[in-house]
């Protein structure tokens, strides 16, 4: 038997959440099965293909692969475009048996609201429980669910700490490109929170042996950041002696965990820098004891913030989150938690969370004992009541922006680079102005973003080809749309077109509270050598990103000062004309910099001392 596991990316235009989708599940699942039965051969969807590749690509693959079994991991953000693979496969080869598991699994999820045809089996609870039963032919009590076959775990049939399969010390596990990995040293929390899940299946908490941690970082040379999934890291009786293990190591790989602060002591907080933990995320939530009460969460805020400040002074990078809508709570006390965190210096380190009205979660019952109004669709989130509405929320998040500087907008430059024999098509430049040809050719781009470079002469001629183009486009795809031009397109034009053809998508969804840019699968970049067109579309087109093309004969154009407002593509062959401006304006923010040549981005990254990720792959662009 032959099993291919499959977990999809949070995908975004940029491709910034490639180095979070660590396949983690899948390798654990295949360590523990491989251990048990021989005669099972696991594989997982390559790097490439999963992070990368349209779903198209993926059916390819898989078709070719031909799997018994084809096990998705399932995530808020990835389970609608599982089941619109599974559908696909199933239509095409219904052999093969698909089985859905992952934390989106449970009562209430969008997965299992309706009858899926293409998905076989579902599974809530440990895919290590499941397998072991099904690979063993013993009879799995399934419940009926809207038609569909769902597999739940019983509190009493937790997998033994000892059978659990650590990937990463397993050598199962690769790092990513850029050296990170996760690394799970617990299953289970001890805390209840309602708004969370993560203890939904799990009645005690199971700890890892430690020690396979110690021998990752003692073995694996290839790591460089551990991502350890533990909630409770902190709360085990020998937490200071773990940390004094680490010390003793003298280890260079950044350690990065979860933990509570309230009983953190200046003492405590330098002993954990010194055992490797150069960032933490740290829960807060909301500074209204009442709040936390309502949602089971016993903290003390102001001994949490004790111990955030002692962290600060020992030097490591906080994260600390915040959510807004949480019963008890209100605008006003809200904006207290954010006004004490600004107050005690912590303005860089805040990340608000809109709130989750997660599947099979305690606060999923409370909201429809309140009747709450929340999205019944991935990412779940809270819309109205409890003292706040949608308004509220967005307020509160532009309230955050005003009150430390800091946007929840992603900036993002397309990759201009095109590789001569690439291993993927990533977009189309288009030699006319008939985006049609785009429509006829999309089957040939092989990844899920696909980059649209377009001349556009004529502006009437821009909006009549933009709006055929949106009506009739792949919606299982994000579009970077880049255009060539010294025109000055009018935003509620383009606006208008997208607003008014613009179908239901998971994008728009996770991007409710941002702004309507930051929510469409389209995205919108102009290149112009024009300095004076560059500006008036910074000041007067919302919708567009301008981007000042630097090329031997715009370099006399490029103001004396670069920065944030000035976002650069240098064309091939100017690097060394202009990496002095490069290198004094731009060293913080490379980011604001795109290249046509790969080796002088390479270069220019070298210089400013930035870390430059190079795939072992490359992407090329189709001219049609």
């Amino acid at each position: 038997m032959n099993i291919l596991f499959v977990q999809l990316p949070l995908q975004d235009h940029s491709y910034g959440y490639i180095n979070g989708n660590i396949d983690y599940a899948p390798a654990a699942l295949s360590g523990y099965i491989l251990k048990r039965f021989k005669h099972v051969q696991c594989q997982s969807l390559p790097f490439v293909q999963a992070n990368f590749a349209s779903n198209e690509r993926i059916v390819s693959y898989i078709l070719k692969t031909q799997p018994d079994l084809l096990s998705f991991t399932c995530y808020l953000w990835n389970v609608e475009r599982n089941l619109e693979i599974a559908k696909i496969i199933k239509q095409r080869d219904h052999k093969i048996k698909i089985i859905f598991g992952g934390p989106e699994i449970a009562t209430g999820s969008y997965a299992i609201a309706e009858k899926r045809e293409a998905v076989d089996i579902f599974v809530s609870g440990e895919g290590e429980w499941f397998y072991n039963l099904y690979l063993s032919g013993v009879d799995i009590d399934y419940k009926n669910i809207n038609g569909n076959r769902v597999a739940f775990q019983p509190h009493d049939e937790l997998i033994p700490i000892c059978d659990i399969f650590e990937p990463l010390a397993g050598n199962r596990l690769n790092s990513m490109i850029d050296g990170s990995v996760f690394m799970e040293l617990t299953r289970g929390c001890p805390y209840r929170c309602s708004y969370c899940y993560y203890s939904r299946n799990y009645n005690k908490v199971r700890e890892i042996p430690f020690e396979k941690l110690i021998d990752v970082i003692k073995g694996r040379r290839d790591i460089k950041e551990i991502y350890i999934l533990s909630p409770t890291f902190d709360r085990s009786p020998d937490f200071i002696q773990k940390l004094e293990n680490l010390k003793s190591l003298r280890h260079s790989v950044r350690l990065h965990t979860e933990m509570r602060t309230d009983r953190i002591t200046r003492d405590i907080a330098k002993l954990i820098f010194d055992a490797g933990f150069k960032s933490l995320e740290v829960g807060l939530q909301s500074m209204n004891k009442r709040a936390l009460s309502s949602v089971n969460r016993s903290s003390n805020p102001q001994d949490e913030i004790k111990g955030m400040s002692y962290l600060r002074d020992a030097g490591i990078d906080l994260k600390i989150g915040i959510i807004p809508g949480l019963p008890g709570d209100d605008p006003e006390n809200f904006k207290n938690t954010i006004d004490t965190l600004v107050a005690e210096g912590f303005d860089n380190s805040i990340e608000l969370y809109p709130l989750m009205i997660l599947p099979g979660t305690e606060i999923r019952s409370l909201a429809q004992r309140d009747d709450i109004a929340y999205q019944t669709k991935p990412p779940y989130f809270f819309l109205q009541g409890w003292n706040f509405s949608i308004r509220d929320i967005s307020d509160l998040s532009l309230y955050l922006e005003e009150k430390t500087g800091m946007s929840s907008s992603l900036f993002y430059l397309p990759d201009f680079t095109d590789s001569q024999n690439p291993f993927f098509i990533k977009g189309f430049s288009l030699s006319s102005s008939n985006w049609a040809l785009i429509t006829e050719n999309l089957s040939e781009a092989d990844t899920a973003v696909v980059d649209i470079h377009i001349s556009a002469p004529d502006e009437s001629r821009f909006y009549e080809e933009l709006e055929k183009f949106v009506v009739k486009c792949d919606t299982n795809r994000l579009y970077n749309i880049i255009i060539y031009s010294d025109i000055v397109f009018e935003s509620q034009l383009i606006y208008r077109i997208i607003s008014e053809n613009e179908r239901d998508h998971y994008y728009r969804r996770i991007n409710l509270f941002n702004g309507f840019f930051d929510g469409s699968i389209f995205h919108f970049f102009q290149v112009t050598s024009n300095i004076d067109v560059y500006d008036r579309i910074l000041s007067e087109t919302a919708m567009i990103t301008p981007i000042f093309f630097l090329h031997k004969e715009s370099i006399p154009s490029l103001p004396k000062k670069g920065g944030d407002d000035l976002s650069l593509l240098i064309d091939e062959g100017c690097y060394d004309s202009v990496k002095g401006f490069l290198k004094r304006y731009y060293k913080d923010i490379p980011s604001s910099v795109a290249f046509k040549n790969e080796a002088e981005m390479s270069q220019f990254y070298s210089e400013i001392k930035a870390e430059f990720l190079r795939y072992p792959f490359s992407f090329g662009i189709k001219r049609i």
